[in-house]
């Protein structure tokens, strides 16, 4: 798998196809591969912007006299892939659906008339906890 580019694997009839920066090195020229690396440096002194930012950055000219230009930064993603700390922290999540409860059943009354909870108190660090575990839905409170 060093060197040589692309391994292929087989193995009950799957390929499995892997990239090496090696074989994605072979694409640049060595100065370019050196640029690229310069790019990824710089990126990580100005406190890793996404590669977005780090274009406009260049083109707005915010960084003057900066060595690196647009296709640098390109190269970079290409060859050594995406700066990982320029992701973190980025990653957005959706807000969950709304649970709507119907809590006036005769089914839950009856169930709540029959059901037993056990209470405790638990200490972490001298802090006070109450748990409390109901046995019929064994659902646990803190």
């Amino acid at each position: 798998m060093y060197g040589n580019g692309l391994a292929n694997i087989e193995h009950n009839n799957a390929h499995v196809l892997v990239n090496t920066v090696d074989s994605i090195k072979d694409k640049y020229t060595v100065e370019e591969y050196s640029d690229a690396h310069k790019a990824w440096f710089i990126q990580d002194i100005i406190r890793r912007p996404g590669a977005k930012d780090y274009v406009r950055y260049l083109e707005n000219n915010m960084m003057p006299n900066c060595p690196i230009t647009k296709f640098n930064i390109m190269h970079a993603e290409d060859t050594l892939g995406p700066n990982l700390g320029s992701m973190k922290g980025k990653r957005t999540t959706t807000k969950p659906s709304r649970v709507i409860m119907n809590t006036c059943t005769e089914l839950s009354m009856a169930m709540a008339c029959e059901m037993t909870l056990a209470v405790d108190i638990m200490y972490i660090n001298e802090i006070p906890f109450v748990i409390t575990m109901s046995w019929a839905i064994l659902f646990g409170t803190t």
